[in-house]
């Protein structure tokens, strides 16, 4: 072809080449593609990592949404001096697992107790007493090495070094076949130092302090516990009991609560002793009560009434005749013995709310306060001076907290069973 001007002369296209490669070839050549094989790894993950993360998430969930189990701690509480430290024995209700990690160390529904050291609030030892609901226990005395404990199916026996269970109930030798199975059946004798033990049949039956068997009475200690232990019944359940006026540590001098002023919401506290009346300190109170200290279990306390006259005192003043039958119950100041006094009150006049001051008996002070959920349980004083005081937390109603006031008039609120 002759050359023309303003175009090119044509040239001829490069050589065809194989662009497009299949694994099947070409129809005069074909192949079969080799099959693929999945890793062993690779199967595992696509199978089992879904379900690990959906695991992670519902645990994690479970863990950080699950509510804390509730505990009410029962009335029960006894003290111990073990390996040179004063504890408080605390038994309590345990309802709910809580989350997923804890439900493999608890079970829906237990009964525990706790050993509490007064002085610093740690726990030394908590153990699972029962796995049902309702079932109660109260701490009747401790010695040196064993605590001693009433409960719904008879008499049991723990170390004080971890809280294990040496006698279960049913088996302290001595009481063989004739156990009873009532919680009102077990007392203590601070003058033989013994635990007080009735049979099925009546028969009373006493174990020294840190002996693990069960001997029949002599005629006195039968003579003295007739009548107060029962061989049917269940543990007593002492509530908090508070009074506008009670005892002091001598027997004789008193403590009141007396209004400031004719129809006055507040009142003052009111010391009366052998130099007069005084007023303890400034500090008014609204809705308020004297603590009133419960040491002694219910089923010790022994009092002889005369009727006629509580029924004439109570019609000619029903408030006075009330307090004198208190009084003759022996009603003390929880904390008179260390030279404090507990009040219960509400921080303003008519609130749902209410808290708990100690006030120095010598100079009126408040020395420490809370607040608290709702009115307070039972208080006891232990032999260390310290007085400890079943309370709720703040913004609750179950008794779950364990309040010490220590003999110089500090407080310390102990959460148990929250672990």
């Amino acid at each position: 072809m002759s050359h023309v001007p303003g175009y090119s002369s044509a040239r001829p296209f490069p050589a065809h080449q194989q662009a497009v490669h299949s694994p099947y070839g070409t129809p005069s050549h074909p192949l079969t593609p080799k099959p693929r094989r999945r890793g062993l790894l690779g199967a595992f993950a696509l199978i089992w990592v879904p379900g690990l993360l959906i695991g992670a998430v519902a645990i994690g969930g479970e863990y950080l949404t699950a509510p804390e189990p509730d505990v009410a701690i029962q009335s029960g509480i006894g003290f111990a001096h073990y390996a040179g430290a004063d504890l408080a024995l605390v038994p309590y209700d345990r309802n709910g697992s809580g989350d997923l990690i804890t439900s493999f160390e608890h079970e829906m529904f237990e009964v525990r107790i706790a050993a509490v050291d007064l002085a610093t609030g740690d726990t030394a030892w908590d153990v699972r007493l029962a796995e049902e609901p309702a079932w109660k226990t109260a701490v009747v005395a401790a010695g040196e090495h064993y605590a001693y404990l009433a409960s719904d199916d008879g008499l049991m026996i723990l170390d004080l070094a971890d809280g294990d269970l040496v006698t279960a109930p049913g088996d302290v030798p001595g009481l063989e076949g004739s156990q009873s199975v009532s919680g009102a059946a077990y007392g203590f004798d601070p003058a033989l130092g013994a635990v007080v033990a009735l049979d099925v049949n009546g028969g009373v039956h006493t174990i020294a302090l840190d002996a693990l068997e069960a001997t029949p009475a002599d005629a006195g200690t039968t003579a003295t516990w007739s009548g107060l232990l029962f061989a049917e019944g269940t543990v007593p359940d002492i509530g908090g009991m508070t009074s506008t006026e009670a005892l002091l540590a001598d027997g004789e001098a008193t403590v009141r609560i007396e209004p400031v002023a004719d129809n006055a919401l507040g009142g003052g506290l009111v010391l009366s002793d052998s130099e007069g009346e005084r007023a303890l300190g400034t500090r008014v109170f609204y809705g308020a009560g004297i603590v009133l200290d419960q040491t002694a279990l219910v089923s010790q306390f022994t009092v002889e009434i005369d009727v006629d006259a509580l029924i004439e005192e109570f019609m000619e003043d029903a408030a006075a005749a009330g307090q004198e039958l208190w009084t003759g119950l022996g009603t003390t100041a929880a904390g008179a013995a260390s030279g404090h006094v507990l009040v219960e009150h509400q921080p303003e006049p008519a609130v749902d709310a209410f808290a708990l001051h100690v006030v120095d008996l010598a100079t009126g002070q408040v020395t420490a306060s809370l607040d608290t959920g709702s009115r307070l349980g039972r208080a006891l004083t232990g032999p260390s001076g310290h007085t400890a005081v079943i309370a709720a937390p703040e913004g609750s109603y179950w008794l779950g907290d364990l309040v010490i006031v220590a003999p110089e008039g500090s407080i310390e609120r102990v959460e148990i069973g929250r672990d």
